[in-house]
């Protein structure tokens, strides 16, 4: 059996992804109200994809500009087409997440990221996560959307059976072509998803600097998270 993310995925994913990922505009909805009040209007996206979080924030918040950062070539070529709509607010860059240059420009008022940092093992999320701190302005926001692994098998079992009702609700087209792809991490583990459990998340974002770690959403496995770094007089106190 081939693991790991192929091209198949990709299309499958740009598809199917408003129904595949659980209640995706609710968890977009949840990113933009804790965008609301940024020290400048200038975010920074990791791993957008094909733009839809960035549509999102870019159609709710007229006020901000935002710099989308992924590592795939064909993705930023989708996200391009997508963001089209919103000429000078939107600047596309290739690099990965990890890759410094990712964090250019700074310091931004916000960094957001969604579905991506799962990707990264637990050592290369908590040096993200002190990356991302330093690239953000005395108190700007770091705002997560992401799948989070459960903690035990009881949760893990509800993870897995919310998820699988969720796709079947939002669209039924998606169903089969969700279960023939074993998309569900909690019920077919793939080496390419590497979810971490919350409170190591939060951990690691108290220890990488940030202060107001939280949790502000979570349903069948993927939660939002929101950390902000300090004001300059919260860091010297």
């Amino acid at each position: 059996m081939t693991t790991g993310w192929q091209d198949d995925d990709t299309a499958l994913f740009v598809r199917y992804g408003d129904a595949f990922v659980p209640r995706r505009k609710e968890q977009f909805d949840v990113v933009c109200d804790l965008l609301a009040a940024l020290p400048r209007p200038d975010v920074l996206e990791l791993g957008c994809g094909d733009g839809r979080l960035t549509e999102h924030i870019l159609g709710r918040l007229p006020e901000v500009r935002v710099t989308a950062v992924d590592a795939s070539a064909g993705m930023l070529r989708l996200a391009r087409d997508r963001l089209a709509v919103f000429p000078g607010r939107v600047t596309l860059r290739h690099a990965g997440m990890e890759d410094r240059a990712a964090l250019a420009d700074g310091p931004y008022g916000a960094v957001v990221t969604s579905l991506a940092v799962h990707h990264l093992d637990d050592r290369a999320k908590q040096a993200l996560y002190r990356m991302v701190c330093t690239s953000l302005a005395p108190g700007g926001a770091f705002v997560m959307a992401d799948l989070v692994s459960p903690a035990g098998r009881g949760p893990l079992a509800v993870a897995a059976d919310r998820w699988d009702a969720e796709v079947r609700a939002t669209d039924p087209e998606a169903t089969a072509p969700f279960e023939a792809a074993r998309w569900n991490t909690f019920r077919f583990p793939d080496p390419v998803d590497r979810p971490s459990r919350v409170g190591d998340h939060l951990d690691w974002l108290a220890g990488a600097g940030f202060s107001d770690v939280d949790v502000c959403w979570v349903y069948a496995g993927h939660a939002v998270l929101h950390a902000r770094r300090p004001e300059r007089s919260e860091e010297t106190t």
